[in-house]
């Protein structure tokens, strides 16, 4: 499972790295418009809206898989050293509980993507600029769904007893 898993993160996370150079490349275009040539790029605004949050969905399910997602482990960490069984008991509470929330997001996106696209539902101006709000809308779908699985399989490595989670799937 791990053979699928992690190429997939990576292509995730990869598409939300190249995202993040393009929304650089049209930030720079947009302040280089206006100083210059006193026409800032139309839209601007809202493509960044809408890529700031494919990113981060997109980037998640690695994010997850890494073990690079920021939590405070201050309790987890003396729990370890402590009593070994009750972290890890914690441990698997807490990355069930996280594919839970992320797929639940998820179920919830899919209503409001499939109404973005029956609807053609779209951000920005009209006459001005405007975009079709889906694709933001399937990349919280898609990370959502995918970071839950990741979550899922790391609660199944810890239960069986992988002690290097980042390896366990990451690798």
């Amino acid at each position: 499972m791990t053979l699928l898993i992690t190429p997939a993160n990576r292509i995730l996370a990869s598409i939300g790295t190249v995202l993040i150079f393009l929304q650089m490349l049209l930030i720079c275009s947009d302040i280089a418009g206006r100083y210059l040539f006193n026409h800032p790029l139309p839209g601007v605004l809202e493509v960044i809206e809408l890529t700031i949050v494919a990113i981060v969905f997109l980037q998640l399910p690695n994010t997850i898989a890494t073990g690079s997602l920021v939590r405070s482990d201050a309790l987890f960490t003396r729990l370890t050293r402590t009593r070994p069984r009750v972290a890890k008991l914690m441990d698997i509470v807490f990355s069930l509980t996280g594919a839970c929330v992320l797929w639940i997001i998820a179920y919830g996106i899919w209503f409001k993507l499939t109404l973005a696209i029956a609807r053609n539902h779209f951000t920005g101006n009209p006459g001005v600029f405007t975009a079709p709000i889906w694709p933001a809308l399937l990349c919280i779908l898609i990370g959502s769904a995918w970071g839950g699985l990741n979550f899922l399989l790391i609660a199944l490595q810890i239960n069986t007893g992988v002690t290097d989670i980042k390896e366990g799937i990451a690798e």
